[in-house]
């Protein structure tokens, strides 16, 4: 690993606020707290965050794979599509009686209600990011 040297222009207010943290004794110097800031940016930058945490548990788990997620995203996707396989009419009875009101049925057809719509994006949402992580 080559460390390199770049001269580097901070404005005078934060170079007032960096000797205030030298004078109390926080840091040793200024090159100390620019390591140390910059080691912090480093690590806020790998550090994952909670939505990432959550694909790559539902991807352990499965839930990419699973009949719902795909009958959702179809419907989502595609609204007038009504020429179900026999798995995703079962899966469609399922949903109809969910309780958080995911489908509902308009005489021959099926649509998504708004919390419907809502959980399809997510699961879109969430399957695109999971590529990306791939």
């Amino acid at each position: 690993m080559v460390t390199e040297i770049i001269p580097t222009k901070f404005p005078e207010q934060d170079v007032k606020a960096m000797d205030a943290l030298i004078k109390k004794g926080v840091f040793i110097s200024r090159s100390d707290l620019i390591r140390d800031a910059a080691r912090e940016k480093i690590r806020e930058v790998k550090a994952p965050n909670e939505f990432e945490k959550a694909v790559k548990v539902m991807a352990a788990k499965g839930d990419f794979s699973s009949l719902e997620g795909r009958t959702l995203a179809s419907l989502f996707l595609n609204p007038e599509k009504q020429g179900f396989n026999p798995a995703e009419k079962k899966t469609i009875a399922k949903l109809l009686r969910h309780p958080f009101k995911i489908l509902k049925k308009l005489r021959t057809r099926v649509e998504l209600t708004d919390n419907g719509q809502k959980i399809a994006r997510g699961y879109l949402k969430g399957l695109a990011f999971a590529q990306t992580l791939a």
